[in-house]
């Protein structure tokens, strides 16, 4: 654990010191509509589990289509320090003003004997094919809601007749910035998981009730100077009432 956490900070400072380093020349006038982003954090959350609890890089590479850079095409990836935890994702994503929707093809390989990126049959495949949608209103009133379905993958549930089907399990959150200043941003949030066709569901265990509580908790971000660079660094809290589990996450944007 001492060698991640100074191998965490070696890779902070040399991030800092490139970036400060930079050279003006190098710099374009427009921004490159190719671009991409490296976070590391101590664990992977995602939607109130725990997909990694190990310290976890994450990298998400992505291309805008246009020049008001709405439309987007990406690739997202995690792999956690311990090895056990591999997943790349294929996203397509559109962005106007408050609005977001994007489609992801997740695939997640830990736990699998033998993954098969390209299988996408019904009752084998290991893809999760994700629709997400959020909405973010004004400043004013600065409330987001997010709701996500998985369409299609492995999401299923054994029926009577003994085949699967489709439980389109369901994700519904609620965030909402409490602080936001010069110095720091809180936001919290409280989310829900529920399958549409289904007694059980993607998010929690309980069969006892479709509805269930998943993740809540609180998100603080700040900037902090690092060889007079300022790189953004965050910290979760999660509860997870379904499961009844918390967690807490730090974690780094290096670029």
């Amino acid at each position: 654990m001492k060698n991640i956490f100074l191998s965490m900070i070696l890779i902070i400072g040399l991030a800092g010191y490139a970036q400060k380093t930079t050279p003006e020349s190098t710099t374009s006038k427009e921004p490159s509509r190719l671009n991409f982003n490296v976070t590391l954090a101590t664990s992977h959350l995602w939607r109130g589990l725990i997909i990694s609890p190990s310290m976890t890089a994450m990298g998400d590479m992505h291309y805008t289509f246009d020049k008001k850079r709405n439309f987007s095409v990406g690739l997202w990836g995690g792999n956690g320090f311990d090895g056990k935890y591999t997943e790349i994702d294929y996203y397509i994503q559109y962005k106007h003003k408050g609005l977001t929707i994007g489609l992801w093809d997740l695939f997640n390989t830990t736990n699998v004997e033998h993954p098969e990126v390209f299988n996408y049959d019904k009752n084998t495949t290991t893809h999760l094919i994700d629709l997400r949608t959020s909405y973010r209103f004004s400043e004013e009133f600065p409330l987001r809601i997010e709701a996500d379905i998985i369409l299609y993958g492995n999401d299923k549930e054994l029926k009577p007749d003994l085949d699967y089907k489709n439980r389109y399990s369901t994700y519904i959150e609620l965030g909402y910035p409490l602080i936001k200043n010069e110095q720091i941003t809180l936001d919290t949030y409280i989310g829900a998981g529920f399958s549409l066709d289904g007694k059980s569901n993607l998010y929690s265990s309980n069969t006892d009730h479709n509805v269930n509580i998943v993740n809540a908790g609180f998100k603080a971000s700040k900037d902090i100077s690092i060889f007079q660079y300022k790189l953004p660094v965050f910290a979760v809290i999660m509860w997870n009432p379904a499961e009844k589990y918390t967690r807490m996450q730090l974690g780094v944007s290096l670029f």
